[in-house]
């Protein structure tokens, strides 16, 4: 009977925004046996190894560029994360498949439950419309975990500022700075300029940002000290240009945008969202494909609103209304870019199916798990090698990939903006070399001669070689802050959250719901 009642009182958009929901969850389940798709969660995973090996947050990551390693930049939040959950016993790849497939999932769970709260039931229904137009924000949700979790956090914080719980607002966006880096920006400029165009929260605003950036200066100081550690080699990447143009996305919140400006200080929050993605111009591919494409989202779900507005009244705009939400869902034209020798070029043709729903149905996106040769491969390291010992790959997102599977440090390096303390010969200070089979055969054997290495083993695309002369191992440095201390302070923000404090506390007035 209350089953029965519950979806009685269900309104519609409720209806079709948790069917779209399910449907997507069902979706991503269904990519399980292909995670993990990308390359940053093996990062994470060798850092939160490298945790466990120090006994806790290590601001020198030993655990790569091993034996001599580098400074530790990295916010380290879901890095200690994995490692209590790998202290735990979880297995390292099943984690990664874990998190690639839930977090997506939950982002889109707040951002919708947020827009529904805080506007309408309907604008948070086209939101969820315009964001399955997106297969490379999608995509970007998976990669960049960290900048994701910003993003959830972000939202919940701007909800505790809605209710003007200062203390939780700024326990929150706080939380953001030891998560990651440039994400954290974004919500503190979102809140920032919704200020300046909302009187009604701006003191509420002013006293979050003061707070949450007085809770954040232990890692803001950390990482100001190490900048010239920095590289422009990451700067280089040929990710940084890949971009995907939705025109037709762009078009529908430029109008969304004009609807912002026309309504004021209601929407303000969509107009500063757009604004605060601007810290991401530097990087056009996060700009325009991943984090900054947020903004887009929201603001065409706003025009899609206006329109549905004049439903009753034009047969005409009924009509584009249902044609663009069909061409949203299961098509989206997407123009791929990128810059070759300073100039932009069509990496491709114009797709004209790129949604989320379509392009998960047919499986599109690449991975770099292939556990027929990681397996095996780690089989051998393992054999063949003890706990301190250093791997090396000569592509470097092998090496690790193969540390995390392993739990072996690595001479190679992820994250390429911060460099090696020191420069040194990595086959050297190595005991395994893992040797992609595409390489030169000339250029092998004299490889191999020159190094005196053994061979042990090979899969389908590796030869994995011992180095019998080495006898560096893993310098393993003692943590900077143990787990104990990491538990300690874990517990004492849940329970200063917990406890809450409100300030003034008055109804929302944000909420309207149609």
């Amino acid at each position: 009977m209350m089953r029965r009642e519950y979806f009685k009182n269900m309104s519609n958009w409720d209806i079709l925004s948790k069917l779209f929901i399910l449907l997507l969850s069902v979706f991503q389940i269904m990519r399980w046996r292909i995670l993990p798709q990308f390359m940053d969660i093996f990062y994470h995973l060798l850092s939160g190894w490298g945790f466990i090996q120090a006994g806790g947050y290590s601001g020198w990551d030993f655990w790569q560029y091993a034996p001599f390693g580098r400074v530790n930049i990295y916010p380290p939040f879901f890095q200690i994360l994995l490692a209590l959950l790998m202290k735990l016993g979880f297995n390292a790849i099943i984690l990664a498949k874990f998190f690639e497939t839930t977090t997506p999932i939950i982002f889109l769970i707040v951002v919708w439950w947020f827009i529904r709260k805080h506007y309408s039931q309907s604008i948070a229904f086209f939101t969820l419309v315009t964001f399955g137009s997106a297969f490379s924000f999608h995509l970007s949700l998976m990669n960049h975990i960290p900048s994701t979790l910003v993003f959830i956090f972000g939202i919940l914080a701007l909800d505790q500022m809605f209710k003007r719980d200062i203390l939780r607002a700024s326990i929150i966006l706080a939380l953001c700075f030891y998560t990651h880096i440039g994400a954290s920006w974004f919500f503190i400029v979102s809140f920032f300029t919704y200020a300046l165009f909302d009187k009604q929260y701006r003191k509420e605003i002013f006293l979050i940002l003061l707070f949450a950036l007085a809770l954040a200066l232990p890692i803001l100081i950390a990482q100001f000290s190490v900048l010239n550690f920095i590289t422009i080699t990451g700067s280089r990447l040929g990710e940084k240009f890949f971009c995907q143009i939705k025109f037709i996305d762009y078009f529908l919140a430029a109008g969304g945008l004009f609807f912002v400006l026309k309504e004021k200080s209601r929407y303000y929050l969509f107009l500063s969202f757009l604004l605060a993605s601007l810290i991401f111009l530097p990087y056009p591919y996060r700009f325009i494909s991943c984090e900054g494409y947020f903004p887009i989202i929201i603001l065409s779900a706003f025009f899609l609103l206006k329109l549905w507005g004049k439903w009753q009244t034009s047969i005409i705009l009924r009509r584009i209304l249902i044609s663009l939400v069909v061409l949203l869902l299961f098509f989206s034209p997407t123009l791929s870019l990128s810059k070759l020798e300073n100039k932009w070029v069509a990496v491709s043709g114009i797709k004209f199916s790129d949604s989320v729903l379509t392009s998960m149905l047919s499986a599109k996106g690449s991975t770099i798990w292939f556990p027929e040769d990681y397996l095996p491969a780690a089989s051998l390291i393992k054999a063949n090698s003890d706990e301190g010992d250093i791997i090396y790959s000569s592509l470097g997102i092998f090496g690790p990939v193969l540390g995390s599977v392993t739990g072996r440090a690595t001479a190679n390096g992820l994250l390429t903006e911060v460099k090696s303390s020191q420069r040194f010969d990595p086959i050297l200070a190595s005991k395994i070399t893992v040797l992609t089979n595409d390489l030169d055969d000339v250029f092998l054997k004299d490889l191999v001669k020159a190094y005196n290495l053994q061979k042990i083993g090979e899969t389908r695309i590796f030869f994995i070689y011992k180095n019998p002369a080495t006898e560096l191992k893993t310098r393993v440095r003692k943590a900077n802050i143990p787990f104990w201390m990491i538990l300690m302070i874990i517990g004492a923000g849940v329970g200063v959250f917990l406890r809450g404090w409100r300030r003034n506390p008055t109804p929302d007035k944000m909420v309207k719901k149609n």
